[in-house]
């Protein structure tokens, strides 16, 4: 028998900003959270960058990329004793948004080894 354990957060990516009901999942939004988010929700937001390429090591990616830097916060406030999930939606309001999200789950190392498309 052959066991297969993939341990990685499943990622969801929703199209409208209608978040499931109950708990136990964090949010990766774009500029800004959605109505409605339940009380303790782990919430990072992201801001695509407007075809500027970003210095390196900026604040607000420190050399990652927007998106990548925001699942880094997520995961390790996760590891490190915060709100528990089970699984990230990300709310991209923008096609450029929805585009950094895919690239971060496809081409990102760190983002890959902690995460999975749902």
């Amino acid at each position: 028998m052959s066991w297969k354990i993939d341990a990685r957060v499943p990622v969801t990516l929703l199209e409208t900003p209608a978040l499931p009901p109950g708990g136990g999942y964090a949010l990766l939004a774009e500029a800004e959270p959605p109505e409605g988010l339940p009380a303790g929700t782990p919430l990072v937001l992201f801001t695509p960058d407007e075809g500027a390429a970003h210095p390196a090591a900026c604040t607000c990616c420190q050399g990652q990329g927007a998106v990548p830097a925001a699942l880094a916060t997520l995961f390790r406030g996760r590891a490190m004793g915060g709100p528990w999930f089970d699984r990230v939606i990300a709310l991209p309001r923008t096609p450029r948004g929805r585009a950094m999200i895919e690239d971060a789950m496809t081409r990102d190392i760190l983002t890959v080894a902690r995460f999975r498309p749902a």
